[in-house]
Formats: C-alpha cells, sequence, structure tokens
C-alpha cells in the first residue's frame, strides 16, 4: 500500500512539475513572439504601414496572457520583492497603451501611435531591467 501512495505522489509530482515547465516554454516563446511583433511595430512606424503597425500591435496583445499565467516567482531570484505585481502592472500598462495605440491608428493621430509605440517599449524595457536582471 505504501508503495502504490508513493508512486502516485511521484506521478502527481512529476505531472505538476512538467506542466509548470510547459508553462515557462510557452511564456518563453511567447516572449520571443512579443520581441518579434516590438521590432515589427517599429518597422511599420517608419515606414507608415498602417496594417503591419495593427496586425504587430495585436500579435502582442496576443502574447500577454501567458505573462499572467506564470508566476514571475517560479523564473526571478527569491530576492524580487513585489516582482508579481511590478510585472502584472507592466503587463496592463502595456495593454492599455497597445489600445491606444489601435485607436490612434483608427484616427489617423501618428504622432499618438509613435508615443504609445514608445510607451510600450518603455514598459518592456522597465520590466526586463528590473526583474530579469542577473
Amino acid at each position: 500500500m505504501k508503495k502504490i501512495f508513493i508512486a502516485l505522489m511521484v506521478a502527481l509530482l512529476s505531472t505538476s512539475a512538467f506542466a509548470g515547465s510547459k508553462a515557462e516554454k510557452q511564456l518563453a516563446s511567447d516572449m520571443r513572439m512579443m520581441l518579434n511583433a516590438i521590432v515589427d511595430m517599429q518597422k511599420a512606424a517608419y515606414y507608415n504601414d498602417s496594417r503591419v503597425l495593427k496586425k504587430s500591435t495585436k500579435d502582442l496583445m496576443s502574447g500577454l496572457d501567458s505573462m499572467l499565467a506564470v508566476p514571475a516567482s517560479s523564473y526571478l531570484e527569491k530576492n524580487q520583492k513585489y516582482a508579481e505585481k511590478f510585472a502584472e502592472k507592466r503587463v496592463k500598462m502595456i495593454k492599455m497603451y497597445a489600445d491606444d495605440l489601435l485607436v490612434s491608428l483608427e484616427s489617423g493621430k501618428i504622432d499618438d501611435v509613435i508615443d504609445d509605440y514608445h510607451n510600450i517599449s518603455r514598459q518592456c524595457y522597465s520590466c526586463h531591467l528590473r526583474l530579469r536582471r542577473k
């Protein structure tokens, strides 16, 4: 009976550990995709390509949910106080600026679009600078 219990516990723990690593792999994949979206946004803004700018902004927004799905404490150092709240705030701010960018783009306010792009980029940089430094 004890062996069965131990076998079940090992199976449960290995399954939960696998799920965690799968979510972290998804986060890493989404981070790479969001970086590509940021680069595409910048290129589209330089070439005044509103179609690509709109698509890349939506691509960026599609990856944000995985940042909330994986607790920041799982991939950060233990001494990172308030990492969860800081990362969550950055996600909210990126969503807000991305939504505003799309509205500004539809309105033809290219100066506001550029400002929103810079604010999005600043949010990404802020989080990586504070939370990802090693």
